[in-house]
């Protein structure tokens, strides 16, 4: 629907007022514009829905928004689906570019809500200069032409940075590529180890030396990855960036966990009978009465941990934080970190790797808060060796 502003002169001057406002307009005096919007502009009511222009039209008009606003929806290559690429609200300009050709229109421009716009029909611009009004149409297309330069020099800064993000998205859809290999290989290298550890035991009765040399070989190859990779080092949790309130959170945080694992020996103590005698604080004695070998029980563990939590945050819940793109990123890195090294533990036992993944849940909560190796290295020393060597919880 048009509404003609060729009437009251309060009308000519609000389009005149509005008209300030475009830079299609910058050099045109009151006078001008006055005559301009009496001889050539109307008004236009297009309601919700409705395309004000539609791709592959003929350009008859140009418009300036007075309210409302548009979404701007370009067809993909099949012709069929369109796919909004801008949002434009009182004040901006559409379909000027008929003013320096007549093309078919490039893009469809539709209401988003009831929406009215100035129409300046392009003929009628053509033929101002029959009206006494000869230079304001080539004022227009100078400043229309000022216009088109800024806004190519934006869009060559947004194509840098556009390309720039596009590279850096391939580099690391590349990184991602090398972590899963390595996950992969790493994970049938690993079982493939595990395989050798029967003959082995005859050898070395512990299983637990075995598999920290073989989560030592393991750690080393996993380091030289993390030295040759784009990302920094930092990026992997080896930064001692905020270390203190890491280490006073983990410290906080594993105290309710370390109160918790005596309250479960006290109802095992209080419910099975196997256990009716057992204290419930018992400095292990490592397959022997020496409290100097528990002693080096104890420094074994204290010095295995850092490698298990190298691989588990810095090989996998890092990497996964890194790569993964999700709504819920970070609670599936560590997730998934989590349950790939619980199964490490089945060598063990199944329960021992069952008990391994809540703990292994909360030392990647821990990881999230504060990035770095310090805190959670921490927490899974005081916790091994409370459980293990003081409390002697009956799982182990």
């Amino acid at each position: 629907m048009d509404v003609t502003t060729d009437g009251p002169a309060s009308a000519v001057a609000r389009l005149r007022d509005l008209m300030h406002l475009s830079s299609l307009f910058d050099g045109l005096n009151d006078e001008q514009l006055d005559r301009l919007s009496a001889a050539v502009c109307h008004e236009r009511a297009v309601a919700p829905g409705a395309d004000l222009i539609t791709e592959g039209d003929p350009a008859g008009e140009f418009f300036i928004i007075e309210s409302g606003s548009f979404e701007v929806l370009k067809k993909d290559e099949s012709g069929r689906e369109d796919h909004r690429i801008a949002t434009i609200h009182p004040g901006s300009t559409v379909g000027e570019m008929g003013l320096l050709d007549r093309a078919p229109r490039s893009a469809t421009v539709r209401a988003l809500d009831h929406a009215v716009v100035l129409v300046f029909p392009l003929e009628r611009l053509d033929a101002m200069s029959r009206d006494g009004l000869a230079g304001v149409g080539g004022c227009i297309k100078m400043n229309l032409a000022g216009e088109l330069a800024r806004r190519l020099r934006t869009m060559n800064q947004s194509n840098v940075k556009t390309q720039q993000e596009r590279l850096e998205e391939a580099e690391l859809r590349a990184e991602m590529g090398r972590f899963m290999s390595r996950v992969l290989i790493g994970t049938c290298l690993y079982m493939f180890a595990l395989s050798f550890m029967g003959p082995l035991r005859q050898l070395v009765p512990d299983s637990t030396v075995i598999s920290g040399i073989i989560l030592l070989c393991f750690a080393i190859a996993l380091y030289i990855n993390i030295r040759t990779s784009r990302f920094p080092s930092s990026a992997y949790g080896f930064t001692l960036y905020n270390w203190k309130p890491a280490l006073w959170e983990a410290t906080l945080f594993s105290l309710p966990i370390l109160a918790l694992i005596v309250l479960v020996k006290w109802v095992m103590i209080q419910t099975v009978p196997s256990f009716a005698n057992e204290p419930i604080l018992d400095f292990y004695r490592y397959r022997s009465d020496s409290v100097f070998h528990t002693l080096a029980a104890v420094a074994g563990y204290s010095a295995f941990v850092p490698f298990q939590e190298m691989v588990a945050r810095s090989g996998m819940q890092s990497s996964f934080m890194m790569f993964l793109t999700s709504r819920h990123r970070l609670p599936l890195a560590i997730f998934m970190s989590t349950l790939l090294f619980s199964a490490t533990h089945l060598h063990i036992s199944a329960a021992f790797a069952l008990l391994v993944f809540p703990l292994g849940v909360f030392w990647g909560w821990l990881y999230a808060r504060h990035p770095t190796l310090v805190g959670v290295i921490f927490s899974h020393i005081l916790i091994g060796v409370w459980g293990v060597f003081v409390v002697s919880f009956p799982l182990f």
